[in-house]
């Protein structure tokens, strides 16, 4: 069985062999937004703004409040939409109830701390950085203090600029509390995600991204080896690869919960689907690599690029029936053709074939073991950079002591200096609007990890403002003096922000720069010179967030990924040790436990490809992109031959004592490439060349899948030890 576990039925299968312009933006609007989150990011965020906003306009003509008090109650309310809308994206109502019942609580004490601290001008600087300090110290007490912190800011630089005073502060209460219970409701109701559509949405995700990869094989099959169009086409393989195995990953998250999978269905099969369709695109991906590198004929690659071809055009059933045909046209061609053609073959079969729909009772369901997710998912999405970086000891600790606390602490410690000096900077710039800078460094801190992830965010702010402001100018002057115009600006801009954060962070910001022209240009303060210096002390805040995130407890990304590298190694031992148990007795080991440890494998090598990937694009200082690119391909090659060894170990019906030695062998290698004993203490360097090779003679030669077993096993020895 193979394919995407989409749904017990098959897919429409296209008529053409080849997909079509259409087909191809399609797939590629839908394979970058796996689960729709993004989209439902964009509406929720656009949606929760425009009725708070009328809302908070409401309760202002209500509590006959004048125009300053209109606008205040209206931002308010808008600022508390754009962070619920990010905050409560979890499907229990329960859970976003407990979270929204604390947005009062921590808005209303940094509005509280500004008015007071206010009317004195270095009192209230100074609680600026304590708020920003405490506002990121919170973080280590779980997801949700990260939007109080954010909250707790809000609200502080609300009172603080916009010099309220205290009889206004339980109208700016009533406001916020009002807004929150608006966001909660709407989260919980027209907002809300239903699990089992988002897996369905996850699942076409993954489809749409294997036809990306089977058209980034296409392209490698019809380029000249060696050429620029090669390098190309192999790097959008291994990118389209990775990309399939974070929605598998992601697939693997949204398992855990009950209501997300289909009827009849347990987690533990949807597992089992997922790794069998990895071990197919492991294949199919394999192939294609060593046809393109081979002297196959014309005639064999025509033959593999229509298959290709048809599976890229949702034709299943013609890419099994062209697929089928390889290994005969390779058979009077060199072993490593024949070889090649094999592995094409197999691993398209996979991968189009339809999978049979499982039928389990209830009470199966019910009683399956406790499922836990390789990667478990955050805010409905899989953990980013800040939750590998977090695991790296920053440089410079033989003389820095701040390099001993905890991750938050630290970044919390980097936001106070940097705000600090965020406040000098930007006050030389302008008196008045230094709070730009201040905001550009505080949030260069926000979902980075290193010092690279910081460093690329704050361009990409400056960025991003530059482009905002020359479209803002256009827009606000198209739209000047309409005001349901400029109010439908702000929604789309709220809605194209929060869709496309998550593809860069630059787009936010320049929908977030054209909204705030709008805003000015409603509250009469809109010109030029004020966007120009909203520019400037953007640039000077990113400026200080750099320096600091280079200098004061800086984490390395080369650095984070060797951690992980070694993380990854360290899975595969564990692996291997799963399978050695596994052929001594193959009733020791259930498959379920197998699957658990080669997704596991799965999971660490989509944080080393997410922590390294960014460095294939650019050329930043030393960065070398195509060592990188080198390293990341050999460690994805290691976790593909491990999962193929799985296959062929977990098929094994009878005690292998020969490959069970020779699989320990093996895994002693990657615990010393790891820097791990079996133990998982530390190890110190072992010289992993120098290692015993496999034995020849314990291979048993006239069973297919000891075979099998063996030369996966020969394989991944020489990866680990190239990789070492």
């Amino acid at each position: 069985m193979g394919g995407t576990p989409t749904s017990p039925e098959p897919e429409e299968a296209a008529t053409a062999s080849r997909p079509g312009f259409l087909r191809r933006i399609a797939d590629i609007a839908v394979a970058s937004d796996p689960g729709l989150g993004r989209l439902h990011l964009g509406l929720a965020g656009a949606g929760n703004v425009a009725v708070c906003m009328a809302v908070g306009y409401g309760l202002a003509r209500l509590l006959h409040a004048n125009a300053q008090g209109t606008v205040v109650f209206m931002l308010l309310s808008s600022v508390v939409a754009m962070i619920g809308t990010n905050a409560l994206v979890d499907h229990r109502i329960k859970s976003n109830a407990i979270t929204a019942a604390y947005f009062p609580l921590a808005m209303g004490a940094g509005i509280t701390a500004g008015t007071l601290l206010a009317p004195n001008q270095p009192a209230s600087l100074v609680g600026f950085v304590v708020v920003m300090f405490l506002a990121v110290w919170m973080r280590r007490f779980g997801l949700g203090y990260f939007f109080y912190g954010f909250m707790l800011w809000n609200g502080y630089f609300f009172a603080s600029f916009l010099k309220t005073t205290l009889p206004a502060i339980p109208a700016m209460l009533v406001a916020i509390v009002v807004a929150t219970a608006v966001v909660l409701l709407l989260s919980c109701t027209v907002f809300r995600r239903h699990p089992r559509r988002t897996l369905a949405a996850v699942f076409r995700s993954m489809g749409a991204r294997q036809r990306g990869l089977a058209r980034a094989c296409i392209a490698l099959l019809e380029s000249d080896p060696g050429s620029p169009a090669a390098d190309r086409a192999s790097l959008a393989i291994f990118r389209a690869r990775a990309l399939a195995t974070e929605a598998a990953l992601m697939s693997d998250g949204w398992a855990a919960h009950a209501p997300a999978l289909p009827e009849g269905w347990t987690a533990s099969t949807l597992r089992a689907r997922l790794l069998e369709l990895q071990l197919g695109l492991d294949r199919l991906t394999l192939g294609t690599r060593q046809l393109a590198a081979s002297d196959a004929g014309p005639a064999l690659r025509s033959a593999a690029a229509e298959a290709l071809g048809a599976l890229a055009a949702a034709n299943p059933a013609r890419a099994r029936e062209a697929a089928a045909a390889l290994p005969e046209l390779a058979s009077a061609a060199p072993r490593s053709v024949q070889a090649a053609a094999a592995d094409l073959h197999r691993g398209i079969s996979i991968v189009a074939s339809v999978p049979n729909r499982p039928v389990l009772s209830r009470t199966v369901q019910e009683n399956e073991p406790e499922f836990v997710p390789a990667a478990g998912l955050v805010l409905g999405q899989l953990p980013g950079i800040p939750s590998v970086a977090s695991e790296v000891d920053p440089r410079g600790a033989s003389w820095n002591p701040l390099t001993r606390l905890q991750f938050a602490t630290r970044q919390a410690v980097q936001v106070a200096v940097a705000g600090t000096l965020a406040i000098v900077v930007g006050s030389l710039i302008s008196g008045q609007r230094y709070y730009w800078a201040v905001i550009a460094a505080f949030v260069s801190f926000a979902g980075t990890g290193t010092r690279f992830d910081t460093t690329r965010k704050s361009l990409l702010r400056v960025a991003g403002t530059l482009g905002g402001l020359v479209a803002g100018v256009v827009v606000a002057r198209l739209t000047n003096g309409n005001l349901f115009a400029a109010l439908a600006v702000i929604v789309a801009s709220i809605f194209c922000g929060n869709y496309l954060m998550r593809i860069s962070y630059a787009y936010m910001i320049f929908f977030l720069t054209i909204m705030l022209s709008e805003l000015y240009a409603i509250l009469g303060q809109f010109s030029d010179e004020l966007l120009l210096l909203r520019l400037d002390e953007t640039a000077a805040g990113a400026a200080v967030g750099i320096a600091v995130a280079l200098l004061v407890t800086p984490v390395s990304t080369r650095d984070t990924i060797r951690l992980v590298q070694g993380s990854v190694l360290a899975a595969v031992a564990d692996l291997l040790g799963t399978l050695r148990e596994r052929a001594l007795d193959p009733t020791s080991v259930s498959a379920d436990a197998v699957d658990e440890r080669v997704i596991a494998a799965d999971n660490q090598l989509r944080r080393l490809v997410l922590v390294g990937e960014p460095l294939t694009r650019y050329q930043i200082w030393e960065n070398r992109p195509r060592a990188i690119r080198r390293r990341l391909t050999l460690v994805a090659n290691i976790v593909a031959t491990a999962r193929s060894l799985s296959d062929a170990a977990c098929r094994l019906d009878q005690a292998d004592a020969e490959l069970a030695a020779e699989i320990e062998k093996v895994a002693d290698l990657a615990r010393a490439a790891a820097g791990t004993r079996r133990d998982g203490a530390e190890a110190a360097a072992v010289p992993v060349l120098a290692r015993e090779p496999l034995d020849p003679s314990a291979r048993a030669i006239t069973q297919n899948l000891p075979l099998r077993a063996h030369a996966a096993l020969d394989r991944l020895q020489a990866l680990i030890r190239e990789i070492a």
